[in-house]
């Protein structure tokens, strides 16, 4: 099995079961210290302010292979130009949803066209590719792959467990109320673009995307800016939810991508080729002009957390949990987390 893993991503605060690991005594993925896999050990580095954040693997527990509009993810993240992972089983064209005021990459390429080679991605078509799982599967793959794409085995998890099976539940001691705001954040170790969205399950119900994708279990947005936490202190920058088109109600990722690594295409073998499609360059990258980078040259923006302010839905008491997904848009993959919180 051939795959590659490009962008990693995970809810930070609230903290998160899939970061259980970070309470193993000598692991710390935060820091950078502690690196994952064997193939390509990885250290995700990360910053919460002033201090390293502790994360855990939360980073590598993902879905790959995942087209809008497939029964299933075939976990083959290689970043292929115009792959539609389920082609050969549609009945009818499958046409992205997404408003393309909203891309964070192939900015430049019109819709429809061969040079709008992310079409069949994630943001492309907000929330409608399926997952492995809500809280993500370990590694992203059952088995482990070239470039991210494993899963360091620990008495928490091992490759290719799925989340919502094995994650036990996380005491926050975090209580929202219903209808009033909360915080809420996330970081980008390496950046695919996209969006994403915070969603809640009633712990009492199984975990499901069915469950989390209820119109009644989403939270909206409540400002019209970021909270970025660098270590000299907070940053407001503009925020963009989607307001039109297919998605209303996501955040587009205010990173944006750029046309080199993080943008290229992938050969079969997992490898990047140098532009994509593979050696042409960027036909239809972005210019720095119509989406600049809001953290400026000196600051790419990644290893940063990035705070929301959220509208708590209106729901009874209880316990829930708070799932965070990122539909990337320069690769096939979904990034999940899952938190517990009670609402009141």
């Amino acid at each position: 099995l051939a795959a590659t893993v490009n962008g990693h991503g995970a809810m930070l605060t609230p903290p998160p079961r899939n970061a259980i690991d970070s309470t193993i005594p000598g692991m710390d993925w935060g820091n950078g210290s502690t690196r994952t896999g064997h193939i390509e050990p990885l250290g995700v580095g990360c910053a919460n302010g002033t201090e390293s954040c502790r994360p855990g693997q939360a980073v590598f527990w993902f879905s790959q292979g995942c087209t809008p509009g497939c029964a299933s993810c075939d976990s083959h993240g290689q970043r292929i130009p115009n792959w539609d992972h389920c082609n050969t089983t549609r009945t009818k064209p499958f046409k992205p949803t997404l408003d393309p005021q909203y891309r964070s990459a192939n900015r430049n390429a019109t819709p429809g066209s061969a040079q709008d080679i992310w079409k069949f991605q994630p943001w492309r078509s907000p929330g409608l590719a399926p997952v492995e799982d809500p809280c993500g599967m370990a590694g992203g793959s059952p088995v482990p792959v070239f470039n991210g794409g494993e899963y360091t085995h620990t008495k928490y998890a091992k490759q290719g467990d799925l989340g919502s099976k094995v994650l036990a539940p996380r005491p926050t001691g975090i209580t929202w109320k219903a209808g009033g705001l909360a915080n809420a954040s996330w970081y980008i170790a390496f950046n695919h673009g996209g969006g994403y969205r915070y969603r809640v399950c009633p712990r009492s119900e199984e975990l499901t995307e069915e469950c989390f994708a209820r119109p009644e279990h989403q939270l909206e947005f409540a400002s019209s800016e970021h909270l970025v936490l660098f270590s000299d202190g907070p940053r407001a920058i503009p925020n963009m939810v989607v307001e039109s088109g297919g998605g209303k109600g996501w955040m587009r990722n205010p990173i944006p991508m750029p046309n080199f690594v993080g943008s290229d295409c992938d050969d079969m073998s997992g490898h990047p080729c140098g532009g994509c499609p593979c050696g042409s360059g960027y036909p239809g990258g972005n210019t720095p002009q119509e989406f600049p980078n809001p953290f400026g040259v000196d600051r790419k923006g990644q290893n940063t957390a990035i705070q929301d302010l959220l509208r708590v839905p209106s729901l009874p008491s209880g316990e829930y949990v708070l799932g965070w997904r990122w539909d990337c848009e320069t690769s096939s993959q979904v990034w999940t987390s899952c938190a517990d919180i009670a609402i009141e």
